[in-house]
């Protein structure tokens, strides 16, 4: 954007990332309430991927072209890794740990360290942001030390367990967006709390259905 007119490539761009961004969600929250496994249930979860990856491509033009906001920025890379990573985990039965698994363990790591500068930066200029960086910077570092933990695991997974994992990072991804989506609007007075918002009501959610796939264990 330049002199507050839109570039020619933007407005597409723009769209097309927001396009992406509705269809991820509305399909993420549909996945929650039929049943897992079947063909509906695997064509849905690719159009998420597919969405979820659509929202970070157009994110890293979108975030050089206007007013360069790192947060939102950092948000979609999380957002990205969540997604792609649940469905690794949906798709390999041996708890995805090939290259391309440690690779993304790397990858969210590395974007951990990125939230915690961040939020000294923000800590340093007495910007509140510094709490919503801590927050999603340690989500970020526990989510790459399950990582390269899952890596040194010889045996086959068990099956509840992998799939608890898969829909607990196919939630996590769908509470990153929705953040990116809540901060647009900026529903709250307090700029952090329109960041961790999401957060706050989607962790009970990701418990309930963790406990309830993990229950099948035993029954």
């Amino acid at each position: 954007m330049i002199d507050g007119e839109y570039l020619t490539i933007e407005k597409p761009l723009l769209y097309l990332h927001i396009l992406a961004g509705f269809i991820s969600l509305g399909v993420a929250y549909i996945l929650l309430f039929i049943k897992k496994g079947n063909k509906r249930h695997k064509k849905l979860g690719m159009i998420y991927v597919y969405g979820m990856t659509t929202i970070f491509v157009t994110a890293i033009p979108l975030s050089l072209l206007r007013e360069f906001n790192p947060f939102l920025f950092v948000i979609a890379i999380f957002s990205f890794y969540l997604a792609f990573s649940g469905y690794r985990q949906g798709r390999d039965r041996n708890g995805a740990r090939e290259q391309i698994d440690k690779a993304l363990g790397v990858f969210i790591t590395a974007t951990s360290i990125l939230f915690y500068t961040l939020a000294v930066n923000a800590y340093l200029i007495e910007d509140s942001m510094w709490i919503t960086s801590i927050i999603f910077g340690t989500l970020a570092l526990v989510f790459g030390i399950n990582d390269f933990r899952r890596m040194k695991i010889v045996e086959r997974p068990n099956f509840y367990d992998r799939t608890n994992l898969h829909l607990n990072l196919m939630l996590g991804g769908s509470i990153a967006t929705t953040t990116a989506f809540i901060v647009t609007i900026d529903p709250f007075s307090i700029l952090w709390l329109n960041w961790v918002a999401p957060t706050i009501v989607g962790t009970p959610i990701i418990i309930y259905f963790s406990r309830r796939e993990l229950a099948k264990k035993v029954t």
